[in-house]
């Protein structure tokens, strides 16, 4: 018998496969409080609902929690009807979904007890603790009527929190997409909880406030030598919304790596307009393979509608530099938007063509909860609650554009069709060729073939 079953609902996607670190830092930080837990993730497990039901019997637990964004929605609700048919344990849901939809989370998800809002340690831990319900911050339920309890303030020093509970899985059947080099085991950090941007695309904010909570240089460093000398991880993509925003705290990252010396890979997530030469050099040095950027549009048009606070100017230069230093790069790009229309997408296409990113990422632009793009799209009267198509792939927001899904499902694939078969970017490749290189373009071709099938699927959908 386990104290409690972690759960992570399945996924859309097929190639990128990385570690469920919402559920193993909750298991971590109740295992610290000597609780027994149990993860099943059924993003690298799938099974079907007969097989989870007998899972949950060998397991024991006594309750249940579920990882939920929008998209899990619809499967949440089917299982834990089932649940409920066979065990008498209370169930609970956390995560971006609940947070941003508390009250309408509570209704359309009956089967489900409890709704964690918010960071979710401290919530969970009172929730296994049976403290009184109406005493437990962060959290909505049902008592006579659908109740939502005051805010938990958030954990104001990350150092507090303990490593994850990475050995609840197997790290060696993960991979990290495209942000991946390669390299086994490979895994997941986040360093940081927050973003100071006002996207109207993100919910970050919603879920971590506007104000970013750092771990510190020596608690990252001491996590990183730790993985290595349990894991033997040889990747790592630092997950947080901006690695390299506190300039001081990533030298001292950077520095100290260089001094260690670890057989050690790693890539982050960045934005533009806070890199510069100096830093990427020294990040290189250190091991930095590549850096993600969220470029979004290549038109200021749809930058500005996006509230992204950016300069296409500071786009072209971080990628210049990037090339200058011989660091790899990923563009992601959300079309779509609030003012997408064909000539910006164009305006997009002639950016890429300049930038040159090493691989591309490419999202249509969804109304998730939480966003100030949902609530545009709800006074728009074109809000949909069909959550299973809120993955960022097959619905767009139908807001102050000229496209429709279709056009963009058909944008999206022959914008990877037009760049990574493009002269320019073959010919860009060919001067870095190497093994690593030509794995890296079977890789790609793994996430192009799907994108290729989609654009035919959305073409035909009536």
């Amino acid at each position: 018998m386990k104290d409690i079953l972690l759960i992570n609902p399945t996924s859309s996607s097929e190639q990128n496969l990385p570690p469920p670190l919402s559920l193993i830092y909750l298991a971590g930080f109740l295992e610290k409080h000597k609780y027994s837990v149990s993860i099943l993730d059924l993003v690298i497990d799938p099974k079907s609902d007969e097989e989870i039901i007998n899972r949950i019997k060998e397991v024991n637990p006594k309750k249940i929690g579920f990882s939920c964004m929008s998209l899990h929605v619809p499967f949440i609700k089917r299982i834990t009807n089932k649940i409920k048919e066979n065990f008498k344990v209370p169930i609970i849901i956390g995560g971006i979904h609940p947070t941003a939809l508390p009250e309408k989370s509570v209704e359309e998800m009956k089967d489900v007890d409890l709704f964690v809002l918010g960071e979710g340690e401290l919530t969970l831990l009172e929730i296994m603790q049976d403290k009184p319900l109406k005493k437990i911050k962060g959290l909505a339920y049902r008592s006579k009527g659908i109740k939502v309890n005051p805010k938990r303030d958030y954990i104001p020093n990350l150092d507090d929190i303990p490593f994850p509970a990475r050995h609840l899985i197997d790290l060696r059947k993960y991979t990290l997409g495209l942000d991946w080099e390669g390299r086994k085991p490979a895994t997941i950090m986040f360093t940081s909880r927050g973003c100071p941007f006002d996207c109207i695309y993100c919910a970050s904010k919603v879920m971590w406030t506007r104000k970013i909570r750092f771990m510190s240089a020596k608690k990252v460093l001491e996590e990183i030598d730790y993985l290595i000398k349990k894991y033997g991880v040889r990747e790592i993509l630092f997950y947080d919304d901006h690695f390299t925003f506190n300039r001081g705290r990533l030298k001292e990252i950077c520095n100290e790596l260089i001094k260690r010396k670890y057989d050690l890979a790693w890539c982050c997530l960045s934005r533009v307009d806070i890199v510069d030469s100096d830093m990427i050099r020294l990040m290189k040095r250190a091991g930095c393979h590549m850096i993600s950027f969220g470029v979004e549009s290549g038109s200021q048009t749809i930058l500005d509608a996006m509230q992204k606070n950016v300069k296409v100017e500071k786009i072209l230069n971080a990628f210049k530099i990037c090339r200058e230093v011989g660091m790899n790069t990923k563009a992601s790009i959300i079309f779509g938007g609030p003012k997408e229309s064909f000539r910006t997408v164009e305006e997009t296409k002639r950016v890429l063509k300049k930038i040159l990113p090493d691989y591309l990422w490419l999202f249509i632009m969804t109304p998730l909860p939480g966003t100030k793009l949902y609530q545009l799209h709800k006074e728009s009267g074109l809000g949909s609650e069909n959550w299973e198509m809120y993955d960022q792939t097959t619905y767009n927001v139908f807001y102050d554009t000229d496209l429709n899904y279709k056009d963009l499902r058909k944008i999206v694939s022959d914008a990877y069709k037009g760049y990574y078969f493009s002269v320019g970017y073959m010919l860009s490749q060919i001067r870095k060729l190497s093994v690593r290189k030509i794995n890296t373009g079977l890789k790609i071709m793994k996430y192009i073939v799907p994108a290729l099938k989609y654009s035919k699927s959305g073409r035909e959908k009536k």
